[in-house]
């Protein structure tokens, strides 16, 4: 009897030695795996998601590394988190990081922004600015085709020649800030006959339905590639440059070189007009996000 309890005892602390080892194991290979995976993140609107699928793609084209994506973030909570580390990376705007990080005063231009946001943030931040996409998510003031046509609009100076016919319309908020409607007013001394505050989503149709004439929505907005708008030149400078560039961690950057040559093929890839028909994708034809990255990457070919 006694023997069998040693054999017993011996048995169990065999099978407890395996355990530990095989717990040591799994625990070490999770460590692994999660090392090798970068979290990539996105604020909540369709351009922020496509672009995230681009470079999720592309990094798992290009290196071994596995990516995790967290999209649909509002602006405040996706810069909190890079900060913070639950994300490594995400497209941002220089106009963004000057103003609205920095609290940098604006600049018209975007070399310059660019060059701003580069040295500052690796300094106060330990995050890095990668190489601008090709496009500029700035405002842009939009009217109808036809109209613009009608009256020899082309640019901002000749639309506040003749502002005093027209009917302006934008949402509450860009109309009292500081670098909002009140610069407009400054800058090209506009005059509309009536100023109309209202929703983002009735812009498009009051334009449309001819309610209202003008508005100032962001240049890469799917819906100007969808509908026979105009937009004109900003012939002043009034809006600051919002160049779309990836911004990662240093840290990320350091431990995984191979990251920053994957994103950066995504370089001076993609114009304003090609934007705006990604975004009508996903917006107007609710096409997934992921499908229309892949789809335009093997068609620029980067992924095959």
């Amino acid at each position: 009897m006694k023997t069998m309890k040693r054999l017993n005892s011996k048995f169990i602390r065999k099978m407890m030695m395996a355990l530990t080892s095989l717990t040591l194991l799994f625990s070490i290979v999770g460590c692994s795996n999660q090392s090798d995976t970068v979290t990539i993140g996105g604020k909540d609107f369709a351009e922020q998601e496509i672009l995230a699928n681009m470079m999720k793609l592309l990094i798992e084209n290009e290196t071994d590394l596995n990516v995790q994506l967290k999209t649909g973030l509002a602006a405040n909570i996706t810069w909190a988190a890079l900060k913070k580390g639950d994300i490594d990376g995400y497209v941002e705007y220089t106009g963004t990081g000057l103003i609205n990080i920095l609290n940098h005063k604006p600049v018209t231009d975007a070399e310059e922004a660019y060059n701003i946001v580069a040295e500052e943030f690796p300094k106060e931040f330990g995050i890095t600015w990668l190489k601008p996409l090709g496009f500029n998510n700035t405002y842009v003031v939009t009217m109808r085709k036809d109209q613009a046509e009608e009256l020899g609009i082309k640019t901002v100076s000749d639309l506040a020649a003749k502002s005093d016919q027209l009917i302006f319309g934008t949402g509450q908020e860009w109309l009292g800030r500081e670098d909002g409607f009140p610069a407009f007013e400054k800058i090209y001394n506009v005059n509309f006959k009536k100023v109309v505050t209202m929703d983002y989503g009735l812009w498009y149709p009051s334009v449309l339905n001819k309610e209202i004439d003008v508005i100032i929505p962001y240049s890469t907005d799917g819906k100007l590639a969808a509908y026979d708008l105009v937009l004109l030149k900003d012939d002043k400078h009034l809006f600051p440059p919002y160049d779309a560039v990836p911004i990662f961690k240093d840290e990320v950057l350091k431990k995984h070189p191979e990251l920053k040559e994957a994103v950066n093929k995504l370089a001076n890839q993609i114009d304003e007009t090609e934007m705006q028909k990604l975004n009508a994708k996903v917006e107007i034809d609710k096409e997934d996000a992921a499908k229309v990255a892949e789809e335009w990457l093997k068609e620029k070919g980067l992924l095959k």
